[in-house]
């Protein structure tokens, strides 16, 4: 954050708002309660800090400054931008703009997931999960360090008001889209082993000891719901990660599926039971599946997410690019995740504009901040690429 950078308007349209300028600075214009979910990839703060560095931030923080960031340190490729997490007082800013009960999605580093969590709960966040995303496509950055195989992602909720039905009803924030998140079945026989084996994922088909307490009326049973795929997971894989995981163990077979029990009475669920299937597939089967331009096996069902392509990573005129660009299928993921229909997505260090590209793709409106400069341009190409494809 560099507070010298005064904030202005850089473009603007039906579908997104970007600003140029300090993150901070920006956020402290946007009105209360204004956006329906905050998806970003901030600064890691990656320096190496003394842990005397460290708890005088800690100590800073809960005494009243919560914009503290110690002076030393480079972080990043020598960055100074990332010599530290953003302090609380950047989430105390979304926590405002964000809709009660809405979402924050954050990316942290493996050596400072713990800072970046306990700044986003002094801001007043609750910490709902970890996401992993795992991946092959990275290398050791020194001798004596470990290949980083996977990167973190904080799940956080602004508080929701009352319960979760009436924050719902009040500001239509609350709920995870766990439908829209769903990953695919391969094959039909994917679609009856996951039904078969688990009736969690088939509701009101057998007997109703698997059944979510109260999914059954009163005097009968629920309508037959047919999910269009497996629950999500809070784990993503890259391709070469997968394909590790299945040549570790290539075939895995479910059991056949079996009534664990045959009564049921009013309001409990059915009194039969059903057909089970066995299954048998790689071990990625059971995880998210986000896709990209590789094709892969049927037995690879999980949410696939690889590294960004060279088609998205756009390059400015003067050649200018990011070095830390994500993958626009893990943010149109995160995106469906966390934000309602029709909502506005915030990111507040929107680099390249992968959030706020894939937002627009996907039908939600956005709002994003960056403070570099020679960033925008990128954020134009990618906003550009999205409005071009729409007219195609």
């Amino acid at each position: 954050m560099d507070s010298s950078i005064a904030p202005r308007i850089y473009r603007q349209d039906d579908n997104a708002m970007i600003y140029a300028g300090d993150c901070l600075a920006v956020l402290r214009l946007l009105p209360d309660n204004s956006v329906d979910s905050v998806v970003t990839d901030p600064p890691y703060g990656l320096a190496d800090l003394s842990a005397g560095k460290v708890g005088e931030a800690l100590t800073r923080w809960v005494s009243g400054e919560p914009e503290f960031i110690p002076a030393d340190g480079r972080g990043f490729m020598g960055a100074d931008w990332d010599r530290f997490v953003p302090p609380p007082a950047l989430w105390s800013e979304c926590l405002r703009v964000l809709k009660p009960g809405g979402y924050l999605v954050s990316f942290a580093g493996t050596r400072t997931q713990d800072l970046m969590g306990v700044s986003i709960r002094l801001a007043g966040f609750r910490i709902k999960d970890g996401l992993q995303w795992v991946r092959s496509d990275v290398f050791p950055k020194t001798k004596q360090s470990l290949k980083p195989g996977y990167e973190p992602i904080l799940l956080a909720q602004k508080p929701p008001v009352g319960t979760i039905a009436q924050n719902v009803e009040l500001w239509g924030t609350s709920n995870l889209d766990v439908e829209g998140c769903r990953t695919d079945f391969v094959s039909d026989a994917d679609r009856a082993e996951s039904w078969g084996k688990n009736q969690h994922g088939k509701y009101g088909t057998l007997h109703g000891g698997n059944a979510v307490y109260g999914d059954f009326p009163a005097g009968g049973v629920r309508k037959d719901y047919a999910p269009p795929g497996r629950w999500p997971t809070n784990i993503m894989f890259d391709s070469g990660a997968a394909a590790e995981l299945d040549a570790a163990n290539p075939v895995s077979r479910s059991r056949k599926g079996k009534a664990r029990s045959g009564l049921a009475g009013p309001g409990q669920g059915v009194t039969s039971g059903g057909t089970g299937y066995d299954g048998e597939g790689g071990p990625s089967r059971f995880f998210p599946r986000l896709g990209d331009d590789v094709e892969f096996e049927d037995r690879l069902r999980f949410h696939y997410a690889g590294r960004a392509t060279v088609k998205e990573r756009p390059v400015a005129a003067d050649g200018t690019k990011h070095n830390t660009v994500k993958p626009l299928s893990v943010m149109e993921w995160l995106i469906k995740l966390v934000t309602p229909a029709g909502g506005t997505v915030l990111d507040p260090f929107a680099g390249s504009g992968t959030t706020a590209e894939a937002a627009v793709k996907l039908g939600f409106k956005v709002i994003a901040v960056e403070g570099n400069e020679a960033y925008l341009e990128l954020i134009d190409i990618r906003l550009d690429w999205v409005e071009l494809a729409a007219h195609v």
